[in-house]
């Protein structure tokens, strides 16, 4: 029996819809030129596409292989001599790390930064922010960047993965501080309560003292006050012994 001899392409497109996602192209052909022959089809999809993310396969089917952890499409056809056959899977765009995923760890970090600000980790979580910063950046950029080339997508998505997990581990060791982080006393709070407290209360009191004395004060006559009532009060006296008859 004549070998079967089985030419299998795998080609990646960007599709024109940006919505479509990717596509990607499997052909087979049957290269006798006497005999007709049944051509099998069998194409590995990326490994972080799943079923769900199938937008069009034909009629090809889907399969797993558990050695390899990923889905496969694959298909049997009946080819005349030097007959071809091409099959398209459209796929969508599964190789893009989520703008709410990165902006979630960027809140994550301000608010551990914040708790971590009057603590001894202060430099330490400052310098886990640069470097989750920078990673998140270099995601953002890799994304940014237009690529006609899907494989070079996905190689880049796999990359921005590798990056998300260092930040991810980076933001893990800056909770871990918070942890480790020595929380006021419940009892240096109360110290510091009661003596706001006393402080308060010795205001209040000084105040109250030097209200009396200010009030004394006023109440008091002067020297010359004192002297002036003393003579009016001797004149008023001559005058009316002047009224009195002499004896």
């Amino acid at each position: 029996m004549r070998k079967l001899f089985i030419l299998l392409f795998i080609l990646f497109a960007c599709a024109a819809d940006a919505h479509a996602g990717i596509v990607l192209k499997a052909m087979a052909f049957n290269p006798s030129k006497t005999e007709k022959q049944s051509v099998p089809i069998k194409v590995y999809l990326p490994k972080e596409v799943k079923p769900e993310h199938i937008i069009d396969k034909g009629d090809l089917e889907v399969g797993y292989d558990n050695q390899q952890g990923s889905y496969f499409v694959y298909g049997q056809y009946e080819l005349m001599p030097g007959e071809s056959v091409e099959r398209e899977v459209e796929m969508m765009d599964v190789w893009m790390v989520p703008a709410a995923e990165i902006e979630s760890m960027r809140s994550e970090l301000d608010k551990t930064v914040k708790l971590l600000a009057e603590t001894d980790f202060r430099e330490r979580v400052n310098f886990l922010k640069e470097n989750i910063e920078r990673k998140l950046k270099m995601v953002e950029e890799n994304q940014k960047a237009e690529s006609v080339n899907p494989e070079r997508h996905i190689s880049l998505f796999r990359d921005n993965q590798r990056l998300m997990e260092s930040a991810k581990e980076d933001l893990a060791t800056a909770r871990g501080l918070l942890a480790q982080a020595k929380p006021v006393p419940a009892a240096a709070v109360w110290r510091l309560i009661l003596i706001i407290i006393l402080f308060l209360g010795f205001i209040g009191i000084a105040s109250y003292f030097i209200w009396q004395t200010q009030i004394k004060v006023i109440s008091t006559p002067t020297f010359g006050e004192e002297s002036r009532e003393t003579s009016d009060g001797k004149e008023n006296a001559v005058q009316q012994d002047d009224g009195k008859p002499a004896v």
